[in-house]
């Protein structure tokens, strides 16, 4: 009976292997294929031919005004970069700030704690609007720090969130022991707390990259420009009406995943232990 479960459960696995992993091969091998081989029936799960036309604009050039290069990629990876890191930085930063002090001195008491998850509640493109309408005043509209606060409205209450169980699973004592020695309630967070937190800092900051990265709807509103636009909006310009540049969207979605998975997988030791951190008490 044990074998049968076994099976059962590796054929399980695999099966949501393949759910997950098939779009990413397929993604891998569609930015390698050559043009007539985006269509055909039945598919082509192996490139019959491998090429680096799609990257390099050769493929497809029966889409008109499509863009069939990713040569002009560079200013808004470095915008994705810029924003994904400052909103992973930051988030982290204001997170650990408040969470240290809704553990440690309940300010706001569960009302607070509640009231701050909520906001994740809220549909991004309610304030999609308000925000255009501030940062406009602001003149920041199309600028790198309208789409990091933007990002930082619907990063920061979740870091804030996860952060709380983390310092309610340190220890009072340990902080009473640096008050003790003379240490500051300032010293105690930045000597005790955040090197006890760091697998939950290194969770929240993966998780706000993650979402900054991936970010569509305020990068559209909030950007007109590659002086600020993001990969997202980038991927964009390969689908004009019905007609699909699917090789050179291919290899910019490739190139868009190379610098998440990396990120993800330096940072998977403590995103892992961070997640399950504090969920399973002795």
């Amino acid at each position: 009976m044990r074998w049968f479960l076994r099976i059962i459960k590796s054929l399980l696995v695999a099966l949501v292997l393949f759910f997950f992993l098939f779009p990413v091969y397929w993604l891998v091998t569609t930015a390698f294929k050559q043009s007539e081989d985006w269509f055909t029936w039945p598919p082509s799960f192996f490139p019959s031919t491998w090429t680096l036309g799609n990257f390099l604009g050769l493929e497809g050039g029966f889409f008109g005004s499509v863009t069939t290069s990713i040569s002009t990629i560079t200013p808004y990876l470095r915008n994705s970069v810029v924003v994904a890191v400052s909103v992973a930085l930051i988030s982290t930063a204001i997170a650990a700030l408040a969470a240290y002090a809704i553990s440690r001195y309940k300010i706001g008491g569960m009302g607070f704690i509640s009231w701050i998850i909520s906001i994740r509640m809220l549909p991004p493109i309610a304030a999609a609007l308000p925000l255009y309408v501030i940062f406009s005043h602001l003149h920041l509209v199309d600028t790198w720090w309208a789409l990091i606060a933007a990002h930082l409205l619907f990063t920061t209450p979740f870091s804030t969130w996860i952060l709380i169980t983390f310092f309610n699973d340190i220890p009072r004592e340990l902080d009473e022991a640096a008050y003790v020695d003379g240490a500051s309630p300032g010293q105690a967070f930045l000597k005790i707390a955040l090197p006890l937190g760091m697998p939950g800092l290194a969770a929240c900051a993966t998780l706000s990259f993650v979402q900054s990265w991936g970010e569509f709807l305020m990068a559209l509103v909030l950007t007109t420009s590659d002086n600020a636009q993001t990969l997202p909006i980038y991927l964009g310009r390969f689908i004009t009406g019905w007609r699909i540049a699917w090789g050179p969207l291919a290899a910019a979605g490739l190139v868009t995943m190379i610098p998440v998975i990396v990120f993800s997988l330096i940072m998977q030791r403590y995103l892992l232990r961070g997640l399950t951190f504090g969920a399973v008490k002795g």
